[in-house]
């Protein structure tokens, strides 16, 4: 046996059971797992109106939820959840505050099309049904009370099971909605009005089965073209800095880039005798400089009176307004506290950014009023003999968002002062859509920032990021946006407790799955290097892939089951290889001598391994 696959194999027979789903911040289902693959799915509760007209009913995590309907009637819904090695185990509870008038509630669940597609629909006790290319002429392709359902692929090889704790009505419909096609589930919960005080309940069993292991894999590296400059990896430390968890991170992960909050509301009020939280904040950015790790400064709240609606929305209103009249106390107050760092600390931030000002969290800006802020903050930097530029955009999330910077892009006087373009991954986005970023720092000559790097903004909530599923998603978009938007940095939001990659309990810290995925990153790929082309066989397998000199650093994510990969296209010689999986984290061995260009590897089961090899 291979080594690593030895230690991975002995490691998760020690380990809990490997999770079977994954949540959204809401606590809806967003995957089901199996072994040899994961499926995309949704979950969500519905009212169907005395109309017909279906009203989604939003789902909280981890806690009652009240819900009203359009006519005023209110119902609590209770949602409880568990996983073991025979699959999810879901019980959904409702119970109505006054009598709700409804045709049904109904428990949907949405699975993707594509894997389905010419397979069986097959009910308790009934004939299987195919999954027709053609849409049926009825709403449902199959209506009826059951206890038990199987869904399976056209091959057999995925087949998902559900059965419920008593007979319900199900209904299968074939939905496409947008560019979204899926088979959706529609499981009744109560059929008819729903009297005040009267109460309704279901337990739901879900069993994802992919008991074929997936093909094998050729990677093709091309040596020959670099496809653009790479500087690195790096994360936002832009809140808890005092905690252990960024500690942590500062010393254990290689950091190529950095980004910070310049919290202009505390140092407004504490410019005389900073606080804790300032003074955390000094010390990391000290520390950054101290690793040689260049940094962006980002603003989120403004003093109120700053504001053209001083005291009149909460301080978490989007889209607040920079007052005309108070422009000059603005840029003093961002002076003074780039003057304090510098003569303190001997820090300068790189760059300096609104955070997310195309979408106002929390300073609103258009096109226009950002090519005129880059125009006035980046002139008074440089009158103050401050090394510090202005980043463009810094906009969220990246669909079609690099408009928000052209009509800066078009300002020679704005663009004097710019030293960057910066994007964040939010929701993602297409392969177009990154391409765009990245061609528009390539039309200006500017490197490209991703400075927040995440899946989904929203999972904060309920901590849906602590997951090793959520892990894989992010290595995953990883993947994504260097092959597509070509950035030459990244900042991971966040390497602090927010977000966290690892977990801290009475001042010790325990890195998450999540840390070691990211640490294949971070410390495996050589800074200042170049992105070579490679190429995959196989759309589950992702690859991307690094050199500096001799240095390289190919990352290798299979997101479904354990299957063999070819590697050509390698520099000869010695090769080392890191792996990381739910159950084993950052295995180290070698790999092997490549052979005229060649090197196999067996893949584990939703991995990442990483191929390196040094100077």
């Amino acid at each position: 046996m291979h080594p690593v696959l030895a230690s991975l194999f002995l490691a998760a027979s020690l380990l809990p059971a490997a999770e079977r789903a994954s949540y959204d911040s809401n606590g809806r289902l967003v995957a089901l797992i199996a072994e040899n693959e994961d499926i995309e799915v949704s979950s969500s509760l519905t009212a169907i109106l005395p109309t017909g007209k279906r009203i989604p009913l939003r789902q909280q995590r981890d806690r009652r939820t009240v819900y009203e309907l359009p006519d005023g009637a209110r119902a609590t819904t209770e949602r409880k959840v568990t996983e073991d090695e025979t699959g999810v185990h879901y019980s959904i509870s409702l119970q109505a505050i006054s009598t709700l008038d409804v045709q049904s509630i109904e428990w949907v669940l949405e699975l993707p099309r594509l894997p389905f597609l010419k397979g069986q629909f097959t009910p308790q006790a009934t004939a299987p049904i195919s999954l027709p290319i053609t849409k049926p002429n009825t709403p449902a392709l199959w209506s009826g009370e059951t206890t038990t359902l199987r869904i399976a692929s056209a091959t057999g090889a995925l087949v998902l099971n559900a059965s419920f704790d008593r007979p319900t009505n199900v209904a299968l419909t074939d939905r496409w909605t947008g560019d979204r096609r899926t088979y959706e589930l529609r499981v009744t919960l109560h059929r008819g009005e729903l009297a005040a005080n009267s109460s309704a309940a279901l337990a739901i069993h879900l069993n994802l089965e992919a008991a074929q292991p997936p093909p094998p894999v050729t990677l093709t590296l091309d040596t020959a073209t670099p496809r653009f400059k790479f500087q690195g990896f790096g994360g936002n430390y832009c809140w808890s800095n005092q905690s252990p968890i960024s500690a942590y991170t500062l010393d254990n992960l290689k950091l190529a880039w950095g980004r910070t909050e310049m919290k202009l509301l505390q140092w407004d009020k504490q410019k005389d005798n900073p606080g804790p939280e300032l003074k955390a904040d000094f010390e990391t950015m000290r520390r950054f400089k101290e690793k040689g790790v260049p940094f962006v400064s980002s603003i989120w709240w403004l003093p109120e009176r700053l504001y053209t609606d001083p005291h009149e929305k909460p301080r978490m209103a989007h889209f607040r307004l920079v007052h005309p009249d108070k422009w000059p106390e603005f840029l003093d107050l961002l002076g003074s506290y780039l003057l304090h760092l510098k003569t303190n600390y001997g820090v300068e931030p790189d760059l300096f950014s609104f955070n997310e000002a195309n979408i106002g969290i929390y300073v609103g800006q258009s096109p226009e009023a950002h090519t005129e802020a880059l125009k006035r903050i980046g002139a008074h930097f440089q009158k103050l003999g401050l090394k510090t530029k202005m980043l463009l955009g810094d906009a969220t999330g990246p669909r079609d968002t690099h408009k928000f910077v052209l009509d800066a892009a078009a300002d020679p006087e704005a663009m004097k002062y710019v030293a960057a373009i910066g994007f964040h991954s939010w929701g993602g986005g297409t392969p177009e859509q990154y391409k765009a970023w990245g061609d528009v720092a390539e039309w200006l000559n500017l490197p490209l920032l991703v400075t927040e790097l995440g899946v989904d903004a929203s999972a904060y909530m309920g901590r849906a990021w602590d997951s090793y599923h959520y892990g894989l998603r992010e290595a995953r978009m990883t993947q994504e946006l260097l092959t597509h938007a070509r950035p030459q940095g990244t900042q991971f939001w966040q390497f602090t407790q927010d977000y966290a990659l690892a977990r801290e309990s009475n001042g010790k810290v325990e890195p998450s799955p999540r840390f070691h995925l990211m640490k294949h990153f971070t410390n495996l790929t050589p800074h200042q290097s170049e992105a070579l082309a490679i190429t995959s066989t196989q759309p589950s397998v992702l690859a991307t892939a690094f050199r500096n000199g001799a240095a390289y650093a190919i990352h290798i994510l299979n997101r479904h089951g354990a299957r063999q990969a070819t590697i050509e296209g390698l520099p000869e010689g010695p090769w080392r290889i890191t792996v990381t999986t739910e159950s084993a984290h950052f295995q180290q061995s070698e790999a092997g001598i490549a052979r005229q260009g060649k090197l196999i590897l067996n893949l584990p089961p939703r991995s990442l391994t990483t191929l390196h090899r040094a100077d």
